[in-house]
């Protein structure tokens, strides 16, 4: 007779399933087969315990990252200044005159016949007047360094005023340049005599400058995409 400890002996016992009489071997095969299920549906179930854990810790990630880029664009947006709302040009890049526009409806001639403006025509004091009316000669103008950091292209100090910098509005460069072309119409009435300057611009530059201009006037054409519609229309010309 074979003497086990006692430890030994009490865990045999809690393991050992006696076989009942009537039991064989295909009710043996049975039971087994059941123990083998209920082990795999411990295995199932642990396995879909991990799979949810992974979720609910990529959710966690998921939200934790949303809430950083929602706080990141409040804190960029407390920065960046607001547009005004455009109804036809939505402002997106920063201006320090934005606050200063208006806008209105407005009908535009076509510029033929009875709809000539001050603009057109052949040129004099009066028109050449009327044109520097509309830029003020493409001056400059001053704005404080907060509000220069904020532009997308950077701008220069003024000299001796580093506080302050020097900018000029695109409107104003494109008028500019659009009278240039139209002084280039009449090269001979705006050429300087004594210097042979052709609208104050030195002769062997205006070539290149013509040529800055009428890129310009391109660029900014394209840029603005004026959608309205050019009508249809009957247009009465005097012929002399």
């Amino acid at each position: 007779m074979l003497i086990l400890p006692k430890r030994i002996s009490s865990i045999l016992e809690s393991q050992y399933r006696p076989l009942l009489a009537d039991e064989n071997e295909e009710g043996l095969e049975k039971r087994n087969d059941v123990e083998d299920r209920s082990e795999i549906q411990k295995l199932h179930v642990g396995a879909v315990a991990g799979s949810a854990g992974r979720s609910v810790h990529f959710i966690i990630i998921f939200v934790q990252t949303i809430l950083l880029v929602g706080l990141a664009m409040v804190l960029w947006n407390r920065e960046r200044p607001d547009c005004p709302i455009n109804p036809v040009f939505p402002q997106v890049l920063y201006s320090p005159a934005q606050d200063a526009l208006e806008y209105q409806p407005k009908t535009f001639t076509m510029g033929f016949g009875r709809h000539k403006t001050i603009y057109e025509g052949d040129p004099s004091p009066e028109v050449d007047k009327a044109w520097l009316d509309m830029f003020n000669e493409f001056g400059l103008s001053k704005i404080p360094k907060s509000q220069a950091r904020l532009l997308p292209n950077k701008t220069l100090p003024i000299p001796g005023d580093e506080e302050n910098y020097a900018v000029g509005l695109e409107v104003f460069h494109q008028l500019h340049c659009l009278n240039i072309l139209r002084h280039a119409m009449t090269p001979d009435y705006y050429t300087d005599p004594v210097t042979g300057n052709i609208a104050g611009l030195p002769a062997a530059e205006w070539p290149d400058h013509v040529s800055h201009c009428l890129e310009a006037l391109r660029q900014g054409i394209i840029c603005a995409s004026d959608i309205r519609q050019v009508p249809s229309a009957v247009v009465e010309v005097a012929i002399s």
